[in-house]
């Protein structure tokens, strides 16, 4: 055999270390786009490490991979995209409605999957030596490392959920941290401070209270001697956050949290040539306006459309607007170009583009704060207005108020952001600080699933704090025998005094 064809087979051998290559099982619980992207990104590496995966996902593959086996759930469970107005407002919008939504959807997903024959067959005759989930409302797919006795990863698509976090022992305290659906990235008054910590402890209890049926499913469909939900949410091995603490304000994280904001981020790809040409063309450059895949925009009320459309006519660069709508815009403005469709990340990378005008969605914040763009955020639900609050915190962006939305008021943000260099400025500060850590995020993803496989679910990592009593956690058995121990001073030195006195 030639030397050089022999030595590229064994590099290749190396470099995807298919000696030592598992067998995974993946689920994801939601047909949301965002979310996919994340879990798809992480199952890519591990592709390319030479691992093999089975996935049940409403999300099938386009390109075929021998490594890659598909539980197709794409006709069984609902795809979240272009929703009504009412129901985005309505529904996603207040905190426990859309937990409540978001759990009702995942137990769909996860009662959909137990059901699903090829699940069942794969679970009975393949051997599995990992299980990768996402965290999202619901417990219930915990059950399927469990069932199998094999560790356990989880992927979060967004910053830590706040319902999650005592779960793991990760500090979480309402005094500085605040909820993911907060309005601030940090509480500063009393007041703030007291709204945050009952936002904390109600969201909490209440996410307890509605995820109950978890643990039933779980001992439905694997035994009744299925541990609780709770329990086994304490038995994960390593948890992976979609987000960077150099964006999201630094907080404490137990060793088996590890950071993998940007992971979804592709290579730059080239325009095509006609956007190319548009984009290149501006003079005064380039806004690139997208509200996501859930919000339909022909939905939003008449009084913010039209204040859209006249706003975006006095201004004097090109506008890029993503519109999912089949309706063609009356008297749409001659700067303002619209398709279903943008490719987005490369578009914000262009030098031309100058402002991001998003909802706030974690994938969009992401390539944002990546491309090094400043922000105008329109946020309408869930994390959007506190992650948009942080661009604002870091200098590199405003946001508008849908429920106060004025022309008037959009127009000027927009001019503000535009005139103002120090809003550039801060954004490339951020980009920077992003993209300046020790392992990017495939790296880490790479290294850190491996080192699970490699230890045996690597339970070493895990914060101390999820073996430890919720009254010792919080040394509430000290605080009492203290308590005791001073009133019965207290009370044999009063009766001491009171003989004495006699």
């Amino acid at each position: 055999m030639d030397t050089r064809c022999l030595l590229c087979i064994l590099l290749v051998l190396a470099t995807t270390d298919t000696i030592g290559a598992a067998k995974i099982l993946a689920i994801t619980p939601i047909g949301g786009t965002s979310h996919w992207n994340v879990m798809s990104s992480v199952l890519e590496v591990l592709l390319n490490r030479g691992h093999s995966i089975t996935v049940v996902s409403p999300f099938p593959r386009k390109i075929p991979h021998e490594n890659y086996t598909q539980i197709d759930l794409s006709k069984l469970v609902p795809i979240a995209i272009a929703s009504p107005w009412e129901t985005v407002v309505g529904v996603y919008k207040p905190p426990m409605r859309c937990l409540k939504f978001l759990n009702d959807v995942q137990q769909h997903t996860c009662h959909t999957a137990f059901n699903h024959s090829e699940l069942q067959l794969a679970l009975h005759t393949q051997h599995y030596d990992l299980v990768i989930t996402e965290l999202l409302a619901s417990r219930c797919d915990l059950y399927l490392a469990s069932h199998l006795g094999i560790p356990h990863v989880a992927i979060m698509s967004s910053q830590m959920l706040t319902w999650y976090h005592d779960s793991f022992g990760s500090p979480s305290n309402p005094s500085y941290i605040t909820t993911l659906n907060s309005r601030y990235p940090k509480p500063e008054t009393f007041v703030q401070r007291f709204w945050n910590f009952v936002d904390y402890v109600t969201i909490c209890i209440y996410f307890k209270y509605i995820d109950s049926g978890a643990t039933a499913m779980g001992r439905r469909y694997f035994g009744n001697d299925r541990p609780h939900a709770e329990a086994l949410l304490r038995n994960v091995s390593m948890v992976f956050l979609n987000t960077h603490s150099n964006f999201d304000l630094s907080k404490p994280l137990v060793t088996n949290f590890k950071e993998i904001g940007g992971i979804h981020l592709k290579p730059p790809k080239p325009l095509p040539t006609d956007l190319q040409e548009v984009i290149d063309n501006s003079e005064h450059g380039v806004i690139y306006f997208s509200l996501g895949s859930v919000v339909k925009m022909e939905d939003l009320p008449i009084t913010i459309q039209q204040g859209l459309k006249e706003g975006f006519g006095e201004l004097s660069q090109t506008v890029l607007w993503k519109l999912e709508s089949d309706r063609p815009i009356v008297e749409l403005p001659k700067n303002v170009i619209t398709r279903k469709w943008f490719p987005q990340s490369d578009i914000l990378r262009h030098p031309n583009v100058k402002v991001f005008i998003t909802h706030g969605g974690n994938s969009g914040v992401i390539e944002a704060t990546s491309a090094g763009i400043p922000v105008l955020g329109f946020p309408i639900f869930f994390d959007q207005p506190r992650n948009l609050e942080l661009f604002k915190y870091w200098g590199s962006g405003l946001f508008v108020d849908y429920n106060n939305f004025t022309k008037e008021d959009f127009v000027y943000k927009i001019k503000r952001i535009l005139s103002d260099q120090r809003f550039k400025d801060s954004a490339v500060n951020l980009s920077q600080r992003f993209h300046d850590r020790p392992l990017n995020p495939k790296d880490t993803v790479a290294y850190w699933i491996e080192y699970v496989l490699r230890h045996d679910g690597a339970h070493h990592l895990k914060s101390e704090a999820v073996n430890t009593k919720w009254y010792q956690y919080f040394s509430l058995d000290f605080f009492v025998i203290a308590f005791v121990v001073i009133i019965s001073l207290l009370y044999f030195f009063y009766n001491v005094i009171s003989i004495i006195l006699k």
